[in-house]
């Protein structure tokens, strides 16, 4: 497909806002859902429906056998659509079964009582996850970001509905499992109604080169999906084992914010970076540059805020969640460092994948995990605070170590890596700075002293780009003021 000059770039800025506002929209109701449940629910009830949560999550992982993945790098033809869809929808439904079937075996290993009927009510969310799964992948591949918009959206009012009502009226932690479920049916219902023109339903007319095809390409990326929701819960998993549903259901909460405020983030940013690598794979040059930008970009954010949210947690936790969760401020502190180191190395796996090598993400996330799984349960004897910084630890080892693969793949030097992160590093550093106002908390008050910490915070990150960066400042400022610079004729067409 040929764009006309500047329209790739103009998609993908756009395709970003869209899935921005989703993102931002879902998040606000995730959050006040959150909050609510804090106040709602006792850190063993949370940490019960965390641990059932991320059972659910390695099967959703690979409930579509990578097809989707594979929908947007493959040919677009009907018949490896109609292919996809019927591995996701095979595969979902077998999982499905067997988180029915196999939740009370799941529970005498766990050894935590209360997991078996959260596990099969959450089952009903694997199946909806994987029937969804091909018509995202197909809005995704058409880079149509703003139609996508609304199933987020409504999968996470859904969610925060079905939740606080179930909540409010004594239901505890199937509250959140159910409202999850629902959610989950919600996003999948959308997506279907969004691409219903398009939908591939003759799942009979399918050929086994285009199933070949999918699974090839599919089976290592969720591979390799599955090994970095592995390396992203089994945290939940070693603590929930070794320490306890209370320690679970503190460390879940803390985890929360940094989740919802920026590793997310990422996760929104590769649905539409992925699709735009895949566009100009062929040409290197152009595909280096848009990394480039994309790794200031992440760790600007990234960092910032993870430094950010790591100073004002002393006084962010109380006023957001009650005293009653004092304990989650320190591990807290480390798991937004955490967020911030893995911005560092975010967008990597998407630059494998969109030179067909998704098998790097794989050994990469095997190494990785068998460096963490043993550093998460010796640190355990420092209970939750001990898990949280070894997160950090090794996040920062391997943020430096996936640049350095990204770099080589694409034929740059790792110096050009180093100063596209600098802003980022720079306005993190600065940030930092705002934690000496956590020694005005008890003369100001918590919700004074946290406004305080927030604007100046704000103001110091302007002040770095705007003396030291002036080129980025202007750049993003554009972004806000519809102020884009048109690209090169040379560079603005892609087949």
């Amino acid at each position: 497909m040929t764009y006309a000059p500047g329209e790739l770039e103009r998609k993908g800025v756009r395709g970003a806002l869209w899935q921005g506002l989703a993102f931002a929209s879902g998040r606000v109701i995730v959050l006040v859902t959150t909050v609510v449940l804090a106040r709602l629910l006792s850190p063993e009830e949370y940490g019960l429906v965390a641990l059932a949560l991320v059972l659910m999550a390695y099967a959703e992982t690979i409930a579509d056998a990578g097809v989707g993945q594979a929908l947007v790098y493959l040919p677009k033809t009907k018949v490896i659509a109609r292919s996809a869809l019927l591995l996701s929808v095979a595969l979902g439904a077998m999982l499905a079964l067997a988180a029915m079937l196999a939740a009370d075996v799941v529970e005498d290993l766990i050894g935590l009582d209360g997991v078996a009927p959260l596990v099969r009510v959450l089952g009903v969310s694997v199946l909806a996850t994987a029937c969804g799964a091909v018509p995202e992948a197909i809005m995704r591949r058409d880079l149509k970001f703003r139609q996508l918009t609304a199933a987020p959206v409504l999968r996470a009012a859904t969610m925060g509905t079905v939740t606080l009502y179930l909540a409010f009226t004594g239901h505890g932690a199937w509250s959140l499992a159910v409202g999850t479920a629902a959610g989950s049916v919600a996003y999948a219902a959308t997506c279907w109604f969004l691409v219903r023109h398009e939908a591939p339903w003759q799942l009979w007319r399918v050929s086994r080169s285009a199933l070949g095809e999918n699974i090839r390409f599919g089976a290592p990326v969720a591979g390799s999906t599955m090994l970095a929701r592995a390396i992203f819960d089994v945290d939940y998993l070693v603590i929930g084992i070794v320490l306890g549903a209370h320690a679970l259901g503190l460390y879940t909460l803390a985890f929360r914010l940094p989740e919802a405020l920026i590793l997310n983030v990422f996760f929104v940013l590769s649905t539409v970076l992925f699709p735009l690598y895949t566009q100009v794979r062929g040409d290197r040059q152009r595909l280096r540059d848009g990394y480039l930008k994309s790794v200031t970009v992440q760790a600007l954010y990234g960092i910032t805020a993870g430094v950010g949210l790591s100073v004002v947690a002393p006084v962010l936790v109380p006023v957001l969640f009650g005293q009653q969760w004092e304990e989650s401020v320190t591990p807290l502190v480390f798991l937004a460092l955490y967020a911030a180191a893995r911005s560092l190395g975010a967008g990597a796996n998407d630059v494998y994948k969109a030179l067909g090598r998704p098998g790097l993400s794989i050994w990469i996330s095997v190494v990785r995990l068998v460096v963490l799984l043993p550093a998460l349960v010796f640190a355990t004897r420092w209970g939750i605070v001990g898990v949280a910084c070894a997160q950090m630890v090794v996040a920062v080892v391997f943020a430096f170590g996936m640049q350095a693969v990204a770099a080589k793949v694409m034929g740059t030097r790792m110096r050009r890596m180093l100063r596209a992160a600098a802003p980022g590093l720079a306005c993190g550093a600065a940030v930092a700075l705002v934690g000496l106002f956590n020694l005005s908390r008890h003369a100001l008050g918590p919700v004074l002293t946290l406004a305080v910490m927030v604007v100046a915070g704000v103001a110091l990150v302007y002040a770095v780009l705007r003396f030291g960066y002036r080129g980025l400042h202007d750049e993003i400022l554009g972004l806000f003021t519809h102020r884009h610079d048109s690209p090169g004729p040379a560079r603005d067409h892609v087949s």
